[in-house]
């Protein structure tokens, strides 16, 4: 945790100076313009934007080159703006990126940039098939063709097969995906493409399928390069890169085929050639492939050195995914080492960040579906609208003969629409409620799936390897996480019963007079057996006191609270106890843990809250407590400070 959040504080600084940079060079490129005339600016614009446009501060030189553009008019440097704009918003943002793309179709076209064009037209639908718009995608690619056959630019119609191609792919059709590409590359060859357009297409069949004879084409490339002494394809793609490229497949292709000799030699080749050409744009890609390598020749520790400097790597890059492929990764590796307990603790941890991006894409995909219903929604009462101002307009045609008569029907609609007002205005409130209810139960039906898949995880997790283990230690840990989490789930069902039983008002409450002292004596021996080894439970003393109160709902609300305590507190103490005041009886639990940052203390009693993004979440345990304190008179509170601890107070009147 501790090195997750000095990770976290990194990289905001990173992006806080990043952001101060490129304010300041926006600002100092401002103030060197000036002083040149119209024709000079746009010719340093230009030249300052492809000197840097492999670095991210290109965008400055982009937005300032577009701006000075438009002031003077100048389609040719519009384009060149256009372009880079969008190949910067291509993996960031593709809304922006089809903004921009609006904007430059029709200066591509009257400039005749129909490679330019093309190139944007399939970042589009490379884009399109990444959000799984399945009907937009096969329309632009038949748009994308009509466009390069109308300029005769085959190319452009090998561009869209290509993104065609890739969207079979993305759907599953691997087949016709490849056949697709063999086509396009044998009518490539045949019209003696650029090498680099093969090149993009040999890349996207090695992503699919690694085979010999496309690293075979790809190497044949390289060599034909070297002889004719060509060492750039293009402005963006060198001669290194290509080579790069061949090393990082045949790696792969030799680590499917266990062969450790030619996988070492093509890693060692890699590492050569980002040492001599300071490349570090497939540093990750390498370093998944080390990791495969030493796995492959049973250097486990070796391994795991890469693992470790791997996932710091993906953390700060928000590769979530990756990071629980490469955790899955190292799980495997402890298991092979025979260390069962940290392979079952990466088993895990992998597992909860796995079903944490499951829970935030089930969300995601929540606000998309309610949005889109929200549209449909707003689009049928504009076509209701719209009817009924027709058949008005038509009744006012019909009746306007006479002022007694139309003074009559004004009467008779004016009565109508203040009925229908009122009446709408109960629909409004009735479909609001409907609608607050549905968001209600959609939420919580999403939180019960992921709180109730936690437990289950691990129970089918641990219950399938259990049976393979030998260590007898091992087994009874992986028999201890079970019971754990049989332990949740059971408490999970109970509350839920709880809560509901509450909300429909059929909780029944035994009252009797209860000897405090008595009763708290009974929970702290209880919760001793629950306490881990870093932390102290200590009960205050107790004043002889009565109170007329459920002793068991009372116990549940206490037990609630100290348990909440336990999950959040690693190490210290835990106390407890209660004070009575002229007119208050107060209960508090006090621990040494976390705490809750201020900001969240207004939502510490709602349910399922999660309230830092990597601790575990309050459940329904402190929802229950609070309505079942309200149901018994009384109230509760909280106070905490962010890393010190909290305390929860359970306040009744006296």
């Amino acid at each position: 945790m501790r090195e997750m959040r000095i990770l976290i504080c990194l990289i905001l600084t990173q992006l806080f100076v990043v952001s101060m940079i490129v304010a300041n060079t926006a600002d100092s490129l401002r103030q060197q313009l000036m002083g040149l005339p119209d024709s000079s600016k746009l010719i340093k614009l230009n030249e300052l934007l492809y000197q840097n446009n492999r670095n991210n501060v290109y965008k400055i030189y982009a937005d300032l080159l577009l701006e000075e553009a438009q002031k003077q008019n100048n389609d040719f440097y519009k384009g060149n703006a256009l372009l880079l704009l969008m190949r910067y918003y291509y993996a960031r943002n593709p809304d922006s990126m089809r903004f921009y793309l609006k904007q430059a179709e029709p200066i591509y076209i009257a400039t005749n940039r129909i490679e330019d064009l093309c190139r944007v037209k399939g970042w589009n639908i490379y884009t399109l098939t990444n959000e799984g718009t399945h009907e937009q995608v096969l329309g632009e690619v038949e748009s994308m063709k009509k466009l390069a056959v109308r300029f005769n630019y085959p190319e452009g119609v090998d561009m869209a097969n290509q993104a065609l191609a890739n969207y079979y792919f993305s759907i599953g059709l691997k087949a016709e995906g490849v056949n697709l590409c063999n086509e396009i590359l044998q009518g490539m060859e045949e019209r003696g493409v650029s090498r680099i357009r093969r090149f993009y297409l040999l890349r996207l069949l090695l992503n699919k399928e690694t085979k010999e004879e496309y690293l075979f084409k790809l190497d044949t490339c390289i060599k034909n390069c070297e002889k004719e002494g060509i060492f750039r394809l293009d402005e963006e793609h060198t001669l290194a890169f290509l080579k790069q490229s061949f090393h990082l497949y045949s790696a792969q292709y030799y680590i499917n085929q266990k062969n450790a000799l030619l996988t070492y030699s093509h890693l060692q080749k890699l590492d050569e050639l980002e040492n001599q050409y300071n490349m570090n744009t497939e540093k990750i890609m390498a370093q998944f492939l080390w990791m495969k390598y030493y796995n492959l020749i049973g250097d486990y520790d070796k391994a795991l050195a890469v693992i470790d400097r791997l996932e710091q790597i993906l953390l700060s890059n928000k590769r979530y995914n990756d990071w629980v492929t490469v955790e899955d990764f190292r799980a495997d590796i402890y298991y092979k080492m025979g260390k069962g307990m940290e392979s079952a603790k990466a088993y895990r941890d992998s597992k909860v960040v796995r079903d944490s991006i499951v829970h935030a894409q089930y969300y995601e995909d929540l606000a998309k579906l309610r949005t889109q219903r929200e549209v449909d929604k707003l689009e049928l009462q504009s076509k209701k609208l719209e009817l009924e101002a027709e058949k008005s307009h038509a009744k006012a045609l019909a009746y306007g003969g006479g002022v007694i008569v139309l003074l009559l029907i004004c009467a008779a609609l004016g009565l109508l629409a203040y009925s229908r007002q009122r009446s709408g205005a109960r629909l409004k409130i009735a479909k609001e409620k409907a609608e607050e209810a549905d968001n209600l139960k959609s939420t919580f039906l999403a939180n019960m799936n992921h709180e109730i898949r936690t437990p289950l995880n691990a129970i089918v997790g641990f219950s399938q390897i259990i049976a393979e283990e030998e260590d007898i230690e091992t087994r009874r840990e992986f028999a201890r996480i079970i019971q754990k989490n049989n332990d949740l789930l059971q408490r999970l069902i109970e509350d839920v019963l709880d809560i509901s039983k509450i909300e429909s008002n059929t909780l029944a409450f035994v009252l009797s007079d209860q000897d405090l002292p008595v009763l708290m004596q009974d929970i702290y021996s209880t919760i001793l057996l629950r306490m881990p080894e870093n932390v102290m439970l200590q009960l205050d003393d107790c004043p002889n006191f009565t109170l007329h109160t459920d002793r068991s709902r009372l116990t549940q609300v206490l037990t609630n609270l100290l348990t909440n305590a336990i999950k959040h507190t690693k190490e210290g103490s835990i106390r407890f106890g209660y004070r009575v005041t002229a007119s208050e009886l107060v209960f508090y639990v006090t621990d040494t843990g976390e705490g809750i940052p201020e900001e969240q203390l207004g939502r510490v009693f709602d349910r399922f809250v999660k309230l830092t993004e990597w601790t575990t979440g309050v459940g329904l345990g402190l929802a229950i407590s609070k309505a079942l304190v309200t149901k018994l008179g009384g109230r509760m509170e909280v106070s905490s400070e962010l890393g010190k601890g909290s305390t929860f107070s359970v306040i009744f009147p006296v």
